[in-house]
């Protein structure tokens, strides 16, 4: 099974892309770490993003892909340009799922990841791609 994990944070989506299954995997696509938008105002920006992000689950028919979901209003809610993000991931012709930190935490409890195989600030998506796999 193929699976990407993705947490959105400011202008980009943080992605860790899994193969394998729950008890045995690896990490895919080291190369693309995260897809960004530069200006969210300018419209080529959004469309290059758009085409980005489809044609990187094209090349990599993901089985399954998940975003982190994050806080709507409040003082952690995600800003204008993480809401066009998601909402152009969820716009492909695949399938997405957007999945609560909450829920992340608790069915990952008990399971060991090795979060020293991705960069700092991929830990969370590399979470939700485990979690994917189970």
């Amino acid at each position: 099974m193929k699976v990407c994990g993705i947490e959105i944070k400011g202008n980009n989506a943080i992605l860790s892309c899994l193969s394998g299954d729950a008890e045995n995997h690896e990490i895919i696509s080291k190369e693309i770490k995260k897809i960004g938008i530069e200006d969210s105002k300018v419209q080529s920006n959004i469309k290059s993003f758009s085409s980005t992000i489809g044609q990187f689950f094209k090349e990599m028919n993901f089985d399954r892909i998940a975003i982190k979901a994050r806080a709507e209003k409040g003082n952690f809610a995600g800003g204008a340009t993480s809401f066009k993000i998601e909402g152009l991931i969820q716009n492909t012709e695949y399938p997405v799922e957007i999945i609560h930190g909450s829920t992340i935490k608790s069915k990952l409890k008990g399971i060991e990841i090795d979060l020293s195989l991705v960069n700092k600030y991929q830990e969370e998506s590399l979470k939700l791609a485990t979690l994917l796999l189970q």
